[in-house]
């Protein structure tokens, strides 16, 4: 196999972090002396997010076994850097290799947070490189919305119709919402999107509660909420949060008379952390179910399991479905050049991914894709580990009104 792996000087116990990526031996000597394509992962491996990472790196390398370790004929080499979950040293890493590299970095995939990947757009915008995320607010879409990122998540606007709609589909009576939103771009812009597609249902929001980032102690918030008599409890956070505030909601006796929604599921990692009882019944919405595709990712989900034992995950089926449309991309280019592949990816790129046919938008690079509602199942409906939740119903259905993008001619500006 012609993959190289390289892990950078800044990320300590280099070959345990090796091991935990899922990647196997840090250097895996290419057979060939062509000069390889190298794709940028700033990944979490530290951090509130850190438990993505290594999950993300194994369906990055994934995608890159099903192109047989090469691109256009060359080996690609995988560049790793721990981003720690944090903004100002996402940058930092993602700046020095592309300064050490200096016009040899093809792509960069990640990294997983959207507020970190905020300053990362920049970069890629300042140095000209080929940017995927799999975050999706739509402040950080007005900001990414240049020609050097695109969104593989689906639009925040997407998610709220997604998951509203499904639960008033289900719960008609259910006409007063309270959110829990994490005080960043991603949380405003998930909460806003939500009052807009709640107009249209006749919802009423009789409150919100702004969270730290960091916030681990959540009582503070339940009397506000039990006051409010809310029918549904919203949770725009996730990782420890979400844990916490689910832990909380359920000890204060909020679910006998609340619905509990996590419209935003970073994995289904943080529902391992949390008991039947407090988990069984509850909503969520996601931009990843193994379930939901077509041949490519029942290709992707049987050989993931015969390889780790278990279902991929969002950050796993993330990572794989935005490196393989990245090689896809260099291929219909022919060439790996940022330049170029942009330009393909720009001229209403259709393609086969994980979700079947699959088109990206022109004009603001969204990838248009389903945003998965889902109800959390019972331990006795699991039918192995991973099998949380169902999917209860899917929407793709794009935002109509101005997403922020400075276009010419139908295409971003730089």
């Amino acid at each position: 196999m012609n993959t190289l792996v390289t892990f950078g000087k800044s990320i300590t116990a280099i070959a345990a972090l090796a091991l935990g990526l899922g990647l196997g031996p840090v250097w895996q000597e290419s057979a060939s002396a062509v000069e390889p394509v190298k794709l940028l992962f700033p990944l979490p491996d530290a951090g509130a997010l850190g438990k993505a990472g290594y999950l993300m790196a194994r369906g990055a390398k994934m995608a890159i076994e099903h192109n047989g370790g090469k691109v256009l004929g060359r080996p690609i080499e995988m560049i790793v850097r721990d981003t720690e979950s944090k903004g100002g040293v996402a940058v930092r890493r993602v700046e020095a290799v592309l300064e050490q590299e200096r016009g040899k970095i093809s792509a960069i995939i990640g990294p997983w947070s959207s507020g970190v990947a905020l300053g990362v757009s920049q970069v890629a915008r300042r140095r000209k490189v080929l940017h995927f995320f799999s975050g999706g607010t739509e402040d950080i879409a007005g900001q990414k919305c240049h020609r050097y990122s695109f969104m593989w998540a689906a639009h925040a606007y997407t998610a709220a119709d997604a998951v509203m709609r499904g639960i008033m589909k289900r719960h008609p009576n259910a006409k007063r919402w309270y959110t829990i939103t994490v005080n960043y771009a991603f949380g405003w812009s998930v909460r806003d999107n939500f009052r807009k597609v709640g107009k249209d249902l006749g919802v009423t929001f009789v409150g919100d509660a702004s969270q730290p980032l960091a916030e681990r102690e959540f009582s503070p918030y339940m009397t506000a909420i039990k006051a409010a008599k809310p029918d549904v409890i919203v949770l725009i956070n996730f990782g420890l949060a979400n844990i916490q505030a689910s832990r909380t909601i359920y000890n204060f006796g909020l679910k006998k008379t609340a619905l509990v929604v996590t419209p935003w599921i970073a994995g289904f990692n943080d529902l391992e952390e949390l008991t039947p009882e407090i988990r069984d019944g509850n909503y969520l919405g996601g931009n990843y179910h193994y379930t939901v595709g077509g041949d490519v990712q029942k290709r992707f989900v049987k050989d993931y399991r015969n390889l780790y034992g278990e279902v991929p995950r969002y950050a796993s089926g993330a990572a794989y479905a935005m490196t393989r449309l990245a090689l896809l991309a260099m291929e219909r280019a022919g060439s790996s050049d940022p330049e170029k592949v942009i330009d393909v990816l720009e001229d209403n790129f259709e393609y086969h991914g994980i979700f079947g046919k699959t088109k990206i938008l022109s004009a603001n690079h969204q990838v248009v894709r389903p945003y998965m509602f889902m109800r959390v199942k019972s331990k006795n409906e699991m039918k192995h580990s991973g099998d949380f939740a169902e999917v209860v119903s899917q929407s793709n259905k794009q935002f109509a009104g101005d997403r922020g993008c400075k276009t010419k001619n139908g295409k971003p500006k730089a």
